[in-house]
């Protein structure tokens, strides 16, 4: 099976990475938008709330988008999705138009499952995907950890 448990609702809970966290909020200038019930701190991380369809995808609701240097280092946690391989997001080098109709897909990270609870939560070592590379202007290479990932299922 290559998806989560199907037909079911989910939070998402991830810290990204400390680290580059910790980089982006020296910046005077370091913005943090959120849109549709997603949430985000640097204490607790990304939270955003969604449902896994038939397939076993999980769609999330909402977006997080962290900007530091003017825009040129961006974290863009748009039309995230996930899988039992890889959470992706909406491709952003893709054109506007394009994704109007429909968006390219850019894995974020890989996902290694690393714990399961009995409370219904799945942990995920996070690395980051080979195509995100260029998202982090480089500064890490793929396969560079990430932090965990967590998300609590609920039957709807």
């Amino acid at each position: 099976m290559n998806g989560l448990p199907p037909n079911c609702g989910a939070v998402l809970e991830w810290g990204i990475r400390g680290s580059l966290l910790s980089y982006m909020e020296r910046d005077p200038a370091f913005e943090i938008e959120t849109t549709g019930g997603a949430t985000f701190s640097l204490k607790d991380g990304v939270h955003m709330d969604g449902r896994v369809d038939a397939e076993g995808v999980l769609f999330l609701d909402g977006s997080v988008v962290l900007r530091a240097h003017a825009g040129a280092l961006i974290v863009p946690l748009i039309g995230v999705q996930v899988n039992r391989e890889a959470l992706t997001i909406d491709d952003p080098g893709e054109d506007r138009d394009e994704l109007a109709a429909k968006p390219g897909r850019l894995a974020l990270v890989k996902l290694e499952e690393v714990a399961g609870a009995d409370d219904g939560t799945l942990v995920y070592g996070t690395r980051l995907a080979a195509e995100a590379d260029a998202l982090f202007m480089f500064n890490y290479i793929p396969d560079t950890p990430f932090d965990p990932l967590r998300i609590r299922l609920s039957v709807r």
